[in-house]
């Protein structure tokens, strides 16, 4: 049995800097881990078998699934895996959860298949997968820009203050808030009279449609602007990331928000650098 950890992401800042004609949507974003996360379980099997504590997650359907079958098609390996993933990570939470999971799951196969590929050959295979899975991958916080798989070291120090992650009772689909965005765009030229010269850690392009959609988002996002600074959506939502000066403040409002049924899960903790993984190698 071998156990590893599968963080939850967040997004520092996101600006969408093209969108094609397909509906494909590049990105300026910046990633970094957080202390949430997922834990699964892994023992060598006949087959590849993946089970969930949230049942409905369970099956072919995962994307852990998914990624475990093309990649053993991939290096012609002969048996499986069996995963059960104990799911920590909020859905439709913009945290990157699913895909996260299905990193670690990559990361864990590439270990006991015996392939030992590289991080950029993962990086490449997994791309067509989903659009976070490369910055697990990339195991640093890291810049990306694209559809999400061209990444570099993220340059600049980390925020220090305590983290507070709080997501609202209701999540958001990532595809409905990039179609809201897209409506909103008259031309789309106009997306780059949009960019700063250099993005700010908190900046999010998709944010408005995100509480548009979504009116918790935008009545928690207005809540923790009341106790902090610094405080903004993570990705495509709902999840909203909050800074503050130490542990004690951040559970306080933590609890707050629990009190008043404008967030149904929060995480205090703090910005990481490394993916678990790779800090414990």
């Amino acid at each position: 049995m071998l156990t590893l950890p599968a963080p939850a992401k967040i997004n520092l800042y996101l600006h969408i800097t093209t969108v094609h004609s397909n509906g494909m949507h590049e990105l300026n974003t910046a990633f970094a881990y957080t202390e949430a996360h997922d834990l699964l379980h892994f023992e060598k099997s006949n087959e590849i078998v993946v089970t969930c504590s949230q049942q409905h997650l369970s099956g072919k359907a995962n994307l852990v699934h998914q990624v475990l079958e093309a990649l053993q098609t991939r290096y012609g390996i002969k048996h499986g895996l069996r995963v059960h993933i104990d799911k920590q990570i909020p859905e439709q939470a913009g945290l990157g959860g699913g895909s996260s999971d299905a990193a670690t799951a990559i990361m864990a196969a590439n270990t006991l298949w015996d392939i030992h590929a590289s991080s950029s050959t993962l990086i490449d295979f997994a791309t067509p997968f989903g659009a976070d899975i490369p910055c697990f991958l990339y195991g640093k916080a890291s810049l990306a820009t694209g559809i999400g798989a061209s990444l570099i070291d993220y340059p600049y120090p980390l925020p220090g203050q305590t983290l507070l992650l709080a997501r609202p009772e209701t999540g958001l689909s990532t595809a409905q808030v990039f179609r809201h965005f897209d409506s909103t765009l008259t031309d789309l030229s106009g997306l780059a009279t949009m960019r700063r010269d250099s993005p700010c850690i908190g900046d999010n392009d998709l944010e408005a449609s995100a509480c548009l959609l979504n009116p918790d988002v935008a009545q928690l996002l207005t809540e923790l602007r009341t106790q902090t600074e610094e405080a903004w959506m993570s990705g495509s939502g709902s999840t909203c990331v909050a800074l503050f000066d130490n542990h004690h403040q951040a559970l306080k409002v933590s609890d707050f928000l629990q009190q008043k049924s404008l967030a149904n899960w929060t995480h205090v903790g703090k910005i990481c650098d490394l993916h678990p993984i790779m800090l414990n190698r």
